[in-house]
């Protein structure tokens, strides 16, 4: 495994006070994984709202707007067409008053949905979509589709403006239908796009980079990092002060801290919930609280305070 870049902390979008726990590092170092299990069940297993639309099937990412208060983006997974949607923190619709019937969301010109898995937002105004699924048949076609955050009062349609077209440097065998190379979780921090990978024969969680992105030519991602994190991962967040990393999985939210200068958060000081929400496959930051959106149609609110410093090997 290659050693992380050095980074510089990411610009601030807004201003957001810090909340996780400290885990003593040296104490996490004599455990073992099954410690996982020591945090309490969180009392939300029921929504807080339910996502209205009907066209929104089944969400599989959720990203906060960056230009437009109370709003939040999400996504279909594959089988429906190339679209977006945006919702209120109550699920309901945002669109144009003009926009009649049932609500179909703001089309994405020049894509196509093949398996995409999670939005993300980048300082620079941008949304991203990871178009990275790879749970059948091993794909050679995964990319990300950068589009500028449309106005969802005022738009209907809207263009790819960069195509990036990747590949992970240790996938050397694409025969196998069961790999550890399936991807949910995209996210933007310090100017750069990162990816966790979900394991389907293990619990492990891989963190890759994006570096010299050429639309042009098939990226070869940097491998920062992973870490046993007792799951499969689903979804990720970085918070809007660049500061934590939350990570979903089908059981548990995790959050990262992370350090000034170096990229490798799984590494950072952690603090977990444990959740029963069905199949959960977003999450979004929202200022201290978390934004997780269930297959099912849930939406449900994770305080801080149910987060509490965990037991658990430190990161390799």
């Amino acid at each position: 495994m290659r050693e992380s870049k050095k980074k510089s902390a990411p610009t601030k979008r807004r201003k957001d006070s810090g909340w996780l726990a400290p885990v003593d590092r040296a104490i996490r170092n004599t455990l073992t994984i099954a410690m996982f299990t020591t945090t309490a069940l969180i009392a939300a297993d029921t929504p807080y709202a339910m996502i209205v639309p009907k066209a929104i099937s089944e969400s599989s990412g959720l990203a906060m707007s960056c230009n437009f208060l109370g709003v939040m983006w999400t996504l279909n997974d594959s089988g429906d067409s190339a679209r977006i949607f945006a919702i209120t923190m109550d699920g309901e619709a945002v669109r144009p008053e003009n926009d009649a019937g049932p609500y179909k969301g703001i089309k994405v010109l020049n894509a196509r949905n093949v398996d995409w898995e999670d939005i993300a937002a980048d300082d620079d105004g941008n949304l991203i979509i990871g178009a990275f699924g790879n749970h059948k048949i091993p794909r050679r076609d995964l990319a990300l589709y950068v589009i500028k955050e449309p106005n969802p009062r005022l738009t209907k349609a809207t263009s790819v403006i960069k195509k990036i077209r990747f590949r992970y440097p240790d996938q050397t065998d694409f025969t196998r239908a069961i790999n550890n190379f399936d991807c949910e979780a995209v996210f933007a921090w310090g100017g750069k796009y990162y990816l966790l990978t979900k394991h389907r024969t293990n619990t492990r969680t891989q963190l890759y980079r994006f570096d010299d992105i050429d639309e042009e030519q098939e990226n070869v991602l940097t491998l920062v990092g992973d870490y046993d994190i007792g799951g499969m991962v689903t979804a990720a967040d970085v918070s809007t002060d660049g500061k934590r990393l939350a990570v979903l999985t089908y059981t548990a939210v995790w959050v990262f801290a992370i350090n000034d200068g170096d990229d490798n958060f799984l590494k950072g000081k952690a603090s977990r919930c444990a959740i029963a929400m069905g199949q959960c496959e977003a999450i979004c930051f929202d200022g201290n609280d978390l934004i997780v959106s269930s297959e099912q149609r849930g939406l449900y609110r994770i305080k801080p305070e149910w987060l509490e410093p965990v037991l658990r090997p430190v990161a390799e």
